[in-house]
């Protein structure tokens, strides 16, 4: 029987699958491991990154958006895709709501700076998510939005580059992020499950919030106030060149 090469992506794309199958719920913080150690030795070329993207006169063009898209897979279930940033821009403070992530830079480096709602916790209490649904789904069929306001716990302020290993985000552990781009083009690949616009079961579709830092309580503790989408902040988008998923 002949062998045959599985690309890496292909085989990440496969567990992510299974890892974000609701019939694996009990192995999830198992599978969610073994996803992490295989994207950490993800690279450019797996995904067939175009190079013109490292370029730092690609990003000096006339109207060039300061970031690139690249969907590589979506379903109802996960988002896989590519997030490429010009030199020294910021992709602004947001959220990533009931959320799973993981985070591989391919490209370049970057500073991530991740925070936690504060206090700290590792699950959602059931029945205190449900009160919550409810007084979240009357206030929004009402037509209200209320900014939030909240205190968070600075979990990770460190650069990555494509040698580090992969960031995860959590519904409730470093579910905030900042990503910058420092003195050369940068890209990540990320897997979100599940993708945003999916619904939470008794408030609506996920929404990606975006926030700025109002207050600086002490070294690792912040206050957050939610914010319109920066201006500053928009993407073009690219083809995805990789193998065929799906």
């Amino acid at each position: 029987m002949e062998l045959v090469n599985v690309p890496p992506i292909v085989s990440i794309y496969r567990h992510s699958l299974h890892t974000f199958d609701d019939r694996q719920k009990a192995e999830l913080m198992a599978n969610l491991g073994k996803l992490k150690s295989m994207m950490d030795g993800l690279r450019s070329e797996d995904l067939g990154y175009d190079n013109n993207l490292k370029d730092v006169s690609f990003w000096r063009q006339p109207n060039k958006a300061p970031c690139t898209y690249i969907e590589v897979f979506q379903n109802s279930q996960i988002n896989m895709s590519i997030f490429v940033l010009k030199p020294g821009f910021k992709m602004p403070l947001h959220d990533h709501p009931h959320m799973h992530g993981l985070l591989k830079v391919i490209s370049g480096a970057v500073k991530i700076r991740t925070f936690s709602e504060y206090p700290v916790t590792q699950h959602v209490d059931p029945v205190e998510f449900q009160v919550h649904a409810r007084r979240e789904a009357a206030r929004l069929a009402q037509g209200n939005h209320r900014r939030r306001k909240l205190f968070a716990e600075i979990t990770s302020n460190k650069v990555c580059s494509e040698n580090s290993s992969t960031c995860i985000l959590t519904p409730t552990i470093s579910n905030y992020h900042e990503i910058e781009a420092l003195e050369m083009p940068a890209a990540f690949f990320d897997i979100l499950s599940p993708p945003y616009d999916t619904l939470i079961e008794g408030i609506g579709p996920r929404r990606c919030r975006y926030y700025h830092v109002t207050n600086e309580v002490s070294a690792n503790l912040v206050e957050l106030q939610e914010t319109e989408v920066p201006k500053c902040f928009y993407c073009d988008q690219a083809p995805y060149l990789g193998p065929i998923l799906g």
